[in-house]
């Protein structure tokens, strides 16, 4: 069994030298998108490596310049938009670690819109629920409707607070569709509530839409914690690097028991569709691949006030040297 191999390596694995504690502020409210790092710390991969790990919500805060001497290294661990707002702010902020290549999102109608209308009217008409802290979800959403040939309206879009708000407002008929990922949308689609219309959790479909790779989920640190923590980010990329390789191969008996990492606690038949259908979304190797900066900056220039976005430089948003290869 996988996990049982996994396990033995662990041990088997010397401890490194003492490295200075690291919190890891990650993305509540998308476990899934977080779940190799996740896995990498109930694998035991964090602890091989002699890094001392501890989680906490993720909040979007100036990060320190330095770590004091008894303070813990900070990296954050979601989306790639926190990275650029940052950025735009006047905040260096680096990826280094890739957790996943697509966006890992699926736009939906409610199936009762299927009798009657053509999809494009459906969509012209819609109010669309997007997740507040999700600004990727609207630019999803804002793309589904432009590749229907309907030219999208901000007033389209209804921002909610929370995922489960969305959710609620979607029930309620408060909003006609929603571009949300997981376990929202497994849930949905499980209750037959949802029609998807492109589903982002699949690589071939994130492509085709998105034109090519996207940088999305991803490990990050302050400029200065690069510079002056290189080896206490080095050991975690290398535990969650190990992660990602188990999840490409790890079968449904060794994924089962992790269900409740990726918010499907209780349902691990949902988890394990979830994974098997959409395994490709993880990145293979955790690389930040400068090529998906370059993707993800020119489908911001085309949104409105894209205009923001012009003139920044990929090569500012990321590193490269703490990701070691496979």
């Amino acid at each position: 069994m996988a996990a049982a191999v996994a396990a033995a390596a662990v041990r088997a694995c010397p401890r490194r030298a003492t490295l200075r504690p690291v919190t890891i502020q990650w993305q509540t409210d998308a476990p899934l998108k977080v779940l190799p790092v996740r896995l990498a710390e109930r694998l035991g991969y964090f602890a091989a490596e002699g890094a001392p790990v501890a989680f906490e919500p993720w909040s979007e805060r100036p990060p320190q310049a330095l770590p004091g001497p008894s303070s813990p290294v900070r990296v954050t661990a979601g989306g790639f938009d926190s990275v650029l707002r940052q950025h735009l702010q006047g905040q260096l902020e680096l990826a280094f670690l890739t957790l996943a290549r697509t966006p890992q999102l699926g736009f939906g109608l409610r199936h009762s819109l299927q009798a009657g209308a053509e999809l494009p009217l459906q969509l012209e008409d819609a109010r669309i629920g997007v997740p507040q802290a999700s600004r990727l979800a609207q630019r999803i959403a804002w793309l589904v409707v432009l590749a229907h040939g309907v030219q999208p309206r901000q007033t389209q879009f209804v921002a909610l607070p929370t995922a489960q708000q969305a959710r609620a407002a979607f029930q309620l008929r408060e909003v006609d569709a929603v571009c949300v990922g997981d376990p929202m949308l497994t849930r949905l689609q499980r209750r037959g509530d949802i029609r998807v219309v492109t589903d982002t959790r699949h690589l071939s479909e994130s492509l085709r839409l998105l034109g090519g790779p996207v940088l999305c989920p991803r490990l990050s640190a302050s400029a200065a914690v690069v510079e002056s923590h290189a080896a206490e980010l080095q050991a975690v990329a290398r535990a969650v690097q190990r992660a990602l390789r188990w999840l490409q191969t790890a079968g449904p008996m060794d994924l089962a028991p992790h269900a409740g990492l990726a918010g499907f606690a209780g349902d691990p038949g949902a988890f394990l569709s979830v994974i098997m259908h959409t395994r490709e979304a993880f990145a293979v190797d955790g690389a930040v691949d400068e090529r998906a900066i370059h993707n993800v900056l020119r489908i911001l220039r085309s949104l409105p006030q894209g205009h923001q976005y012009e003139g920044i430089e990929p090569v500012r948003l990321y590193t490269a040297r703490l990701a070691s290869a496979p």
